[in-house]
């Protein structure tokens, strides 16, 4: 089996001002630098026999490129609900294009039993909370107009996930460009 994602990297040009970010919350694990994407569809535990055939679905796909802007943060599940949040994100504007492009790998690969039931939120992930973070209220607030920069998503990726002690290590299986 084979632990599967499809995903819009951030530039690296952008990275250092997202990282500058990841400090500042007890008890938070922050997600690693090279780790920084923007994930479309988990597939989660894939045979390896179906990975040529999904390969070439994802390469049908002609979505045209499209820019993207990094803005304010945010937590799921939001704050004021019953349950502690867990994930600290970045949000994305416009949203528009990446839900479309999510929408043409539905579309090949079959309906999302995720986006069934919690719908899409398209995000950047900065950190994980094992328990309530402490000092997040200030850093939300601190956070909250956020603007780092814009950029061009030009194509996307199904990685690979393979679980460590040390953490995942994410590989790219295959990169599918978009049209310009």
């Amino acid at each position: 089996m084979l632990r599967l994602f499809v995903a819009v990297d951030l530039p690296a040009e952008l990275r250092p001002a997202v990282v500058h970010l990841c400090q500042g919350i007890g008890g938070a694990r922050w997600t690693r630098t090279e780790q920084l994407h923007i994930t479309l569809r988990f597939l989660g535990d894939t045979p390896e026999n179906l990975l040529a055939d999904m390969r070439a679905r994802l390469r049908r796909i002609r979505t045209p490129g499209f820019e993207l802007a990094l803005r304010g943060a945010g937590v799921f599940p939001p704050i004021g609900g019953r349950k502690p949040a867990r994930v600290l994100w970045l949000g994305l504007d416009p949203i528009e294009s990446l839900v479309a492009l999510k929408q043409a790998i539905d579309g090949v690969l079959g309906p999302d039993p995720d986006t069934a039931k919690r719908g899409f939120s398209p995000h950047l992930t900065l950190a994980r909370f094992p328990t309530r973070p402490r000092d997040l209220d200030c850093f939300l607030a601190e956070h909250a107009e956020f603007d780092g920069g814009r950029f061009v998503v030009s194509n996307f990726h199904l990685y690979r996930s393979t679980l460590r002690p040390e953490g995942a290590l994410h590989e790219i299986v295959e990169s599918f460009p978009l049209p310009a």
